[in-house]
């Protein structure tokens, strides 16, 4: 009998080391270089689990600056033999210019053939450059931010929890989330009204605003939304959204409740929290009035001077495209904060109060609040990183937004059923894939019909 025993408690200490064992050896597995490319409300299951002598994660941030490096020095090449090329093509223009002082057919053909090359190249140097200049720091920042989630998270949240059963979570900053509605967040609001509406204007005015999108269920179906995020938050004016037509991945509001929303935003949304988080962080810049306060320390004509120098350097996507990445007036306030508002100082404060504030509309709406950082990893994830580097033009450092939204995440009282999905959602979604088509080939035909013949670009 004691046999049995023995041998029943040695068989049982057996599947309790191969159960520890199998999870050591999922936690070796993770190691550093996997987990800085895991999305961050994985990392935040992993943190806790896990723990990297200080040592290792001083080595790996130090590989991690020499692989930037690395590939700098390999994007500025491919620059480099992209312009060489440009030069070449242009070597060989000038050399058909001197062959005599007007076109033959051949040479006509040989012209068209030349043009449609410089031009494909220079398109494809600018996004190189975009990618060089400003996409390679997003993705190394967001991996350097990963790595200190990785070293810190633990405490911060240890922390958290005391503060909490402290008692004193309402004590924070905005932490009176029970009187949302009721609360004076950015008095005055009703002041801006006007203010967006000339702002509106001269964006429209000036031709930098993309293209409408006139169908009525799909503005119905966002309106909708942002209706439902306005009133579960600070906001006192009404909101107006606006539903462009560029594949730029953006969104932006205006002083006095005016909200643009990038067909390309919503294309790239996995789900609906992920397009209410957006919704949720715009609106809390409306509500905190961070447009309107801007302007005490900018003009007009100094932003839109600033706008043309970095249109000069992002232009990716036509005029359409530069005005989602510039064209804000009074505002300037999208995801990213297209222009360098760091000189104004407002870039860091303005940016973590709308990601605070978003986090909680968000959730007392109904919505699982961890849908704006998801789709944040999303983008500062992106390889390539064109379509989307209006997203990531100035911001507080990755780590302090982070920190600082998972933080109000877990202050928030806790909610059962959060939604993260809608059939609504896909439904719209393939909605405006299939409008988007039909204008793009609509505009294709046009295009061609208003030619004597075909462009060599377009066979």
């Amino acid at each position: 009998m004691l046999k049995k025993i023995l041998s029943l408690g040695l068989s049982l200490l057996m599947v309790w080391f191969n159960t520890v064992a199998v999870f050591a050896s999922t936690i070796d597995v993770a190691t550093l270089s996997t987990l800085v490319n895991k999305p961050y409300v994985e990392l935040l299951e992993i943190t806790p689990k896990v723990n990297f002598p200080e040592k290792e994660i001083n080595d790996f941030k130090k590989n991690l600056e020499k692989e930037k490096a690395s590939e700098k020095i390999r994007l500025e090449k491919e620059e480099a033999a992209l312009k060489k090329q440009v030069v070449l093509l242009e070597q060989q223009l000038d050399k058909l210019n001197k062959k005599s002082s007007t076109d033959t057919q051949e040479m006509e053909k040989e012209r068209q053939s030349l043009h449609c090359q410089i031009l494909t190249l220079e398109r494809t140097l600018k996004q190189k450059h975009t990618e060089h200049s400003h996409g390679l720091s997003v993705i190394y920042d967001n991996k350097l931010a990963k790595l200190e989630l990785i070293q810190k998270w633990p405490l911060k949240q240890k922390e958290i929890e005391q503060f909490i059963l402290s008692g004193n979570a309402r004590s924070r900053r905005f932490g009176n989330v029970e009187d949302i509605g009721i609360r004076k967040v950015g008095e005055g609001q009703e002041k801006d009204i006007r203010l967006g509406e000339e702002s509106l204007q001269q964006l429209k005015s000036t031709g930098l605003m993309p293209p409408e999108i006139e169908d009525k269920e799909l503005i119905a179906y966002v309106q909708g939304l942002a209706d439902l995020v306005a009133a579960n938050s600070d906001l006192r004016v009404p909101v107006r959204v606006f539903l462009l037509d560029s594949d730029e991945i953006n969104a932006f509001a205006l002083p006095g409740g005016f909200l643009f929303i990038n067909r390309g935003l919503i294309e790239k949304a996995s789900n609906e929290s992920e397009l209410v988080g957006v919704i949720s962080h715009e609106l809390a810049h409306v509500s905190a009035r961070h447009g309107a306060r801007l302007m005490k320390k900018a003009t007009i004509a100094g932003i839109f001077y600033q706008a043309a120098q970095v249109a000069a350097v992002l232009l990716t996507g036509g005029i359409a495209g530069i005005g989602m990445y510039y064209a804000l007036n009074y505002g300037f306030f999208g995801l990213g904060l297209v222009l360098d508002l760091t000189l104004l100082g407002v870039c860091r404060d303005y940016e973590m109060e709308a990601d605070q504030l978003g986090t909680q509309y968000a959730w007392r709406s109904g919505y699982d609040p961890k849908g704006f950082i998801t789709f944040f990893d999303k983008m500062a994830s992106e390889k390539g990183y064109v379509r989307s580097a209006s997203f990531f033009r100035t911001h507080p450092a990755f780590f302090d937004r982070i920190v600082s939204t998972f933080s109000e995440i877990s202050y928030l009282p806790p909610k059962d059923e959060l939604i993260m999905d809608s059939t609504d959602f896909h439904l719209n979604k393939e909605k405006l894939v299939k409008i988007a088509k039909s204008a793009k080939e609509e505009r294709s035909k046009k295009a061609k019909a208003s030619l004597k013949k075909p462009s060599p670009c377009d066979e």
